[in-house]
């Protein structure tokens, strides 16, 4: 983790030189809250460099253009982390971000970028004045300018169009997530939309990290999208009966597409754990962590890039590492 904190530090310098250019006056001048703050942003940062490692191959790029991709990964793990995080946080702020991500056609942008700080530009003003949507809006900002330098003009835009595909099913998961609205409300719909919200962001740093124009199914990245998916859910279980926020283990075990009160959840959260489900959920996330480490890149993913990888697990799940 001391070398993910490393990372973490290099990545956001790099990343704040695109977020906050300032003309000829270079870049300008940013401070966090506090140390911890930036650490955090930081290993968000990491965690999309480090499972992007795990799927890269050699390819034929420029130091460059290699650069830049590395970036857009990293970018878009933390890009993607703070969109959820202010779904959960604030929904109506949540929301409203991604109604504007629809408005201003967010797949017409990866295949032509926005100009200069048009999401910033179209925030109202609620969310322009939250600091978090409005260092989101950078960070998304920042993800096309690197995705557009590491997949240039036509040669790349067959990638840059399988990454707007995907990344709006992505968006549209999270919308459902959050609104829950009657006409896809169904329990299975719900889980399924669950599932996407934390699968489709792996598979789309995979096809960042690969640029393959067809990866074997399951790939690597549906697999250990899939274990996060499963691990997040038991970190939050908790959490999430208390605030009647989506839980997929929650709405297996109870059949309930939503909690009509706190009370629905405490139930629900007794039911789940006087039963099997939370360690057969913990087995099933472990071998789908497995077999999509042994999938990324052909079995042959390089051994510190899954050290780190598994670094970052355990720090999230908090288990000890020789657990």
């Amino acid at each position: 983790m001391a070398e993910a904190v490393l990372s973490g530090e290099r990545l956001l310098r790099r990343v704040l030189e695109i977020c906050y250019a300032n003309g000829r006056e270079g870049v300008m001048e940013v401070e966090f809250d506090d140390d911890q703050a930036a650490v955090r942003i930081g290993l968000g940062l990491a965690f999309g460099s480090v499972t992007a490692s795990l799927f890269a191959s050699p390819r034929q790029t420029s130091h460059e253009q290699a650069a830049a991709i590395e970036v857009s990964c990293a970018a878009f793990n933390l890009g993607a982390g703070l969109i959820d995080g202010l779904c959960d946080g604030t929904p109506a702020l949540g929301l409203e971000l991604l109604r504007i991500f629809q408005a201003l056609d967010w797949a017409g942008a990866t295949r032509d970028p926005w100009p200069a700080g048009q999401l910033q530009s179209a925030l109202p003003a609620p969310l322009a004045a939250d600091p978090t949507a409005a260092f989101t809006a950078r960070i998304i900002e920042t993800f096309l300018v690197t995705l557009h330098a590491g997949y240039p003009g036509d040669e790349g835009a067959a990638v840059r169009d399988r990454i707007g595909a995907l990344s709006e099913e992505a968006l549209e998961a999270e919308r459902r997530t959050v609104q829950r609205s009657p006409e896809f409300s169904t329990r299975d719909q719900l889980i399924e939309c669950s599932r996407r919200t934390s699968v489709m962001p792996f598979q789309i740093i995979e096809q960042l990290a690969t640029g393959a124009h067809a990866i074997a199914s399951p790939t690597a990245g549906t697999l250990l999208g899939e274990a996060m998916w499963r691990i997040d859910d038991l970190v939050d279980l908790a959490q999430d009966a208390g605030d009647g926020a989506l839980n997929s283990v929650l709405l297996a075990a109870t059949r309930k597409p939503r909690f009509a009160n706190a009370r629905d959840g405490v139930a629900a959260l007794e039911e789940v754990t006087t039963s099997d489900v939370i360690a057969l959920t913990a087995v099933e996330a472990a071998e789908r962590l497995e077999a999509g480490l042994a999938a990324a890149s052909d079995g042959k993913a390089d051994n510190k890039a899954c050290r780190l990888f598994l670094a970052f697990v355990h720090r999230y799940a908090e288990l000890a590492p020789n657990s």
